[in-house]
Formats: C-alpha cells, structure tokens, sequence
C-alpha cells in the first residue's frame, strides 16, 4: 500500500500546487528532506540515477489554500505545506467518518512535530471518533451531527497548541 503522503508546495501568486509521495508518511520523513536545495527530497547515491520521494509532476496546480485540502482522507497518511522560504508544517490527516460510507474528504489536518506526537494524535482521535461512532450507531447522533461534534471537538482538543484545518 505505501505510506502515502501529499505535498502543497506555496506559489508566488499565493495558490499552491500539490504533489504525491508514495512513501511520504514513512516516519514523517520528509520534514527534514524537503529543502531549497532537494525541493522534491530525492537522493542519489554516487554511480545511481537520482530518484525523488516526491513525485516532480504535480497532481494538482494552482490551488487555493483550502482546495490543497480536499482529498481521501482516508487514503493519505500525511500532508505536507511548503512555504516559499521552505518552511515544512507537517499535518496529520483524520477522516472524521463517523460511518464506514461516510464522504471520505471530510476530516480534518491536525498539525503535529514528529513521528511520536502524530502517533498521540492519532490515538487520541480514534478513540474519540470510537465513541461518536457508538452513538451514530445506536442513533443517538445523525452523521452530520457526528461529524460537526468530531470538527468541534478536535480544534477544542487541539486548543492553542496546535493548528487544525478542519475539512467539512
């Protein structure tokens, strides 16, 4: 399957093109690879071509802020933004899906600064999305219901100590 990841790169005009990185969410990596210098962190061992980590092609050209965001989160593992200084903000994506049918571009980008932080967010939104989970199937909560208390809750949790960008 790959740990698969998206990249936004920042534009001068302010949109942002997006890229694919099979591997990206491997450790969270690519936070430390993504340079001026290896803009597409590919590395290349002496005698052997050059092969990036992040796919050169964008899938996606000049996008909104928010339009980066719109995507199957539930098949991504990680997102990337780049800012034009090169500045990487790593975010953890969580599908709020309180029902296995649920649209799959709802959730929301919890920023997060490793590999274990993003493993205690993770944690933490599964076991919250558990219980919403519970009560949309014991008809307590309706899906958008459910899906409104998860944004709710996870900018609330989240509090000044991290950025969320909820998708909804």
């Amino acid at each position: 399957m790959g740990h698969r990841a998206l990249v936004a790169y920042e534009r001068p005009d302010g949109r942002y093109d997006r890229h694919y990185a099979h591997w990206g969410a491997t450790s969270l990596a690519l936070r430390h690879k993504i340079t001026a210098k290896t803009p597409f962190a590919g590395e290349g061992k002496s005698g052997i071509r050059w092969k990036p980590a992040i796919e050169p092609t964008p899938q996606d050209t000049a996008l909104s802020c928010e339009e980066t965001a719109k995507f199957d989160f539930q098949q991504i593992e990680a997102f990337y933004v780049v800012s034009l200084a090169w500045v990487v903000t790593t975010y953890i994506p969580l599908w709020f899906g309180p029902t296995e049918r649920a649209d799959r571009r709802v959730g929301a980008l919890v920023a997060v600064c490793d590999d274990h932080d993003a493993v205690h967010v993770r944690e933490w939104f599964r076991a919250t999305r558990a219980v919403v989970r519970d009560m949309v199937g014991r008809g307590v909560l309706g899906e958008h219901e459910a899906t409104n208390y998860l944004a709710s809750r996870t900018t609330e949790w989240a509090g000044e100590h991290r950025e969320v960008i909820t998708v909804v």
